[in-house]
């Protein structure tokens, strides 16, 4: 995902569209921060004697993988109707617009 992301970063030209990678950098990073909170509550857990549910684990932490990777394909739509911004050819992610 890093490699993608630094591809993204590369592909933005303008400042005002490198903050929305910004913007989207910290929400990647405040997840990671969120899992790493869950493996230490979880990890106290263990050690006071509550029993873990391993596949309730392994959900979280899919369920956090598929969070970031729909932020991920949503920047790099966002991306790309900002690069065929005026283009009557292209059909757009976002009719609302990306400005």
């Amino acid at each position: 995902m890093n490699e993608r992301l630094n591809q993204l970063e590369q592909r933005l030209t303008e400042q005002h569209h490198r903050d929305l990678f910004l913007q989207t950098k910290h929400t990647l990073k405040a997840l990671d921060d969120l899992a790493e909170q869950h493996r230490r509550f979880s990890s106290i857990q263990a050690l006071s004697g509550v029993k873990i549910v391993g596949s309730e684990e392994a959900l979280f932490y899919d369920t956090l993988a598929a969070a970031k990777e729909q932020i991920v394909v949503t920047l790099e739509k966002t991306l790309s109707d900002l690069e065929h911004k005026g283009d009557k050819n292209y059909e757009k992610n976002f009719n609302d617009g990306v400005e």
